[in-house]
């Protein structure tokens, strides 16, 4: 079994009998950081941080006329693109985005999570060494039957609430972050996740 949990909460000592692994997929992780968004390339962007935070469009970039961004968000946008930096919170913390874009098309919350957010994190993970290391990890603890726990900042134990990764990735009230969009991978579900 696989789950995730926020990176500050109590790790249980054993899972039907046995430790769980525990592993902490943010940026201050050693051997797994390239599992953080804040570090992993996604072109255009040079993180998927950036690529994710800088796609929304905020009311100030929209144009009376058609509803879509003006020449300064585009500028806004390129500028986020090329930090090394990650900004979680571009336009501070709060501030509400009318929509995401993504190839010139619109997008509300949920499906932004999916278009850009999961596809593009999972699209760019699997080209790192810490996705190869963590999958390893997980065919090894399904062989032995231990539990994996991976730790996440905007994490909680979905499995614990009775939801579905379908649940997590379709719900507008809560956080999704990339230990999800993991987990959706090593078990095979992201494809139905991400056109549910």
């Amino acid at each position: 079994m696989i789950r995730t949990l926020f990176k500050f909460a109590k790790i249980p000592d054993y899972v039907n009998g046995t430790k769980p692994i525990v592993i902490d997929t943010t940026s201050g992780s050693g051997e797994y950081r390239e599992l953080s968004p804040f570090v992993l390339p996604a072109p255009p962007a040079k993180n998927l941080e950036n690529l994710w935070q800088f796609s929304k469009v905020y009311n100030k970039y929209i144009m009376p006329i058609d509803g879509y961004p003006d020449a300064s968000y585009y500028k806004w946008r390129d500028w986020g693109f090329n930090q090394d930096k990650a900004y979680r919170y571009p336009m501070g913390k709060g501030a509400i985005p009318e929509y995401s874009l993504w190839d010139d098309e619109k997008l509300d919350y949920i499906q932004a999570r999916k278009k850009i957010y999961a596809t593009e994190y999972a699209k760019n993970v699997l080209k790192t060494n810490s996705f190869r290391r963590l999958d390893y990890t997980y065919q090894r603890c399904l062989n032995i039957n231990k539990e994996l726990i991976l730790l996440d900042y905007d994490a909680y134990d979905h499995i614990k609430l009775g939801m579905t990764l379908a649940d997590v990735i379709n719900n507008p009230k809560r956080k999704m972050g990339h230990a999800f969009v993991l987990i959706m991978m090593l078990t095979g579900f992201l494809e139905e996740c991400v056109n549910s």
